[in-house]
């Protein structure tokens, strides 16, 4: 458990409670955000705009630093599945920064807006990224455009202090009214509500590992815990739904292959062969082949009975031939 504090420390703690990694003097102002990058990276921000990369392999100090934003860090969040090597940040400044981990610089960041931005999210497969304001507004910016931001949605009366990605077009807000809220993105849609602080303002959610539950908090000295584990069944549908069109798919690649492998059978067992020759001698007998369709559309039998036993391989050969050609 990775804490931060307004004595500007910062601490590592076991399960069972010892601090396994300290730093006294982390920041030179109060810790205001902390996020866990990976198993050995956390980044922080303080009141004073500071942002920091730790490495708690490195005792003595951070990793990295960038000091670009002119007011608190609100937020910040890294994505290892789209873009690991970056991190973004939100300011009480309204602005938001993308931080190169790997080249350590700034490769981005958004003008300064009239509203602050408090809490800050990648979805869509890390093509979006949504952050909250003091006005309840919601900012969509597209990734690598930090200039402005592309699209809002202004839908919560108040401000939206935190975000949780739920999946790649839904996000979880807490807000200063005391209610987590379920929303769609693009297209952006409330679609209810998963709890209610009574009114207090909601300060911070976090999931838990197995993403069943939320804790949040809020201003009245409580954890509180929600269970959210219903909002993934949607995804579960979907995900088998898609598992069923792939084996759908593999069942029909596998019953064209027995149908070819049925066809090649039984043009062994009649005598038929793949050689030029045989290709050759059916072309020559184009005219023996008419007459006998001829027949057998006139007569009814008389080109499958009546026919010579060339006539009926023939005939059989230019069906399967058509056959392929409609494969």
């Amino acid at each position: 458990l990775f804490a931060g504090s307004a004595d500007h420390s910062i601490i590592a703690l076991s399960t069972t409670g010892q601090v396994v990694w300290n730093q006294p003097d982390a920041h030179r102002d109060p810790v205001s955000c902390l996020t866990v990058i990976d198993d050995n990276m956390i980044a922080s921000g303080d009141d004073s705009g500071a942002v920091k990369i730790w490495d708690i392999r490195q005792s003595d100090r951070p990793a990295m630093s960038f000091d670009v934003f002119q007011d608190y860090v609100s937020d910040c969040v890294n994505d290892q599945e789209s873009h690991p090597e970056c991190l973004l940040a939100t300011s009480g400044d309204g602005s938001l920064g993308c931080f190169d981990m790997k080249q350590q610089k700034l490769i981005g960041r958004s003008d300064e807006l009239e509203e602050d931005i408090l809490s800050v999210q990648i979805i869509k497969r890390g093509r979006k990224v949504v952050c909250g304001t003091n006005e309840g507004t919601i900012l969509i910016f597209s990734w690598g455009y930090w200039s402005g931001g592309s699209d809002s949605f202004p839908g919560h009366p108040e401000s939206v202090g935190a975000i949780l990605k739920l999946n790649e077009e839904t996000i979880l807000t807490g807000s200063s009214d005391g209610f987590i809220r379920v929303v769609g993105i693009q297209p952006s849609k409330l679609y209810g509500l998963v709890g209610d602080h009574e009114g207090f303002p909601l300060e911070k959610m976090r999931w838990s590992n197995d993403k069943n539950l939320i804790g949040s908090i809020s201003h009245d000295n409580l954890v509180r815990f929600w269970d959210v584990s219903y909002l993934h069944e949607d995804d579960d549908d979907e995900e088998e739904g898609e598992k069923a069109e792939d084996d759908e798919s593999n069942f029909v690649d596998q019953t064209s292959d027995e149908i070819l492998q049925h066809i090649r059978k039984q043009r062994t067992e009649n005598g038929d062969d793949d050689s030029e020759d045989d290709w050759e001698d059916d072309d020559g007998d184009d005219g023996d082949m008419a007459d006998s369709d001829s027949d057998s559309d006139s007569g009814g039998n008389g080109g499958a009975g009546g026919g010579g036993g060339g006539h009926s391989q023939t005939q059989f050969k230019t069906q399967a031939e058509n056959f392929f050609q409609d494969l």
